[in-house]
């Protein structure tokens, strides 16, 4: 049952809960979870019954299969609950997801309320106020160096703005305007702060332009 420990780790990643928090949604200890996801020890089979019916994850997937973020994504979880879970649940927000399908799509419709409701949501843990967007990496090769992320890799981001903006240097960050999506790390450069891919390739940064300005909070691996 090997796999039931490496599924449960990516569970916890995608729905960012901590070993704890995951524990305390089946009344079993924070040991018993790095037991299993260490392959230390199985679960007995109640458990992993529930666990597989709370993420709404057919059991035989659970069991079997070496399941992917993506796979995880669309599979019908509650995560929150009752009463006494109520502090776990009220960290936990979602926020909306922009896998690949729908990338081109929101590059021109990234000022759309409309159409960003529509997309679907990834639930995470955050106390932030600012507006937040989960990003699939599409191609890790654009990414700038240093990253150690990878195609199908989840960013959290929250949206730069006054509030925020003298937290984003040297913090990997994307803009996102009607010409497409780009990468990079923020760099202040005397009065000025620019978005830089390389030693080759810089983009401007200004909160007054039309294009939006997003800085990493946390990512998701699939691996």
């Amino acid at each position: 049952m090997a796999k039931i420990g490496k599924n449960i780790k990516k569970i916890r990643n995608v729905r960012g809960l901590s070993q704890q928090a995951f524990a305390d949604l089946f009344g079993l200890s924070r040991g018993n979870i790095s037991s299993y996801e260490e392959l230390r020890a199985d679960p007995k089979i109640e458990i992993v019954v529930r666990i597989a019916n709370y993420f709404g994850i057919p059991l035989a997937e659970f069991i079997e299969n070496d399941l992917s973020v993506n796979d995880l994504l669309h599979y019908n979880t509650r995560l929150v609950l009752d009463a006494n879970k109520l502090k776990i649940a009220q960290q936990l927000l979602p926020i909306p997801y922009l896998p690949t399908l729908y990338l081109q799509d929101y590059i021109i419709k990234y000022k759309d309320a409309d159409f960003i409701r529509q997309l679907p949501t990834i639930t995470v843990p955050t106390h932030s106020k600012l507006k937040q967007l989960a990003v699939e990496v599409e191609n890790a090769d654009v990414l700038p160096a240093g990253f150690d992320f990878s195609n199908g890799d989840i960013l959290i981001c929250e949206e730069v703005v006054k509030e925020n903006i003298h937290r984003i240097d040297n913090k990997f960050g994307l803009m996102i305007d009607p010409d497409g999506i780009r990468f990079g790390v923020y760099k202040e450069q005397e009065t000025e702060i620019i978005l830089k891919l390389n030693e080759l390739v810089t983009y401007p940064f200004s909160l007054e332009n039309e294009a939006q300005y997003w800085v990493l909070r946390a990512y998701y691996s699939q691996y």
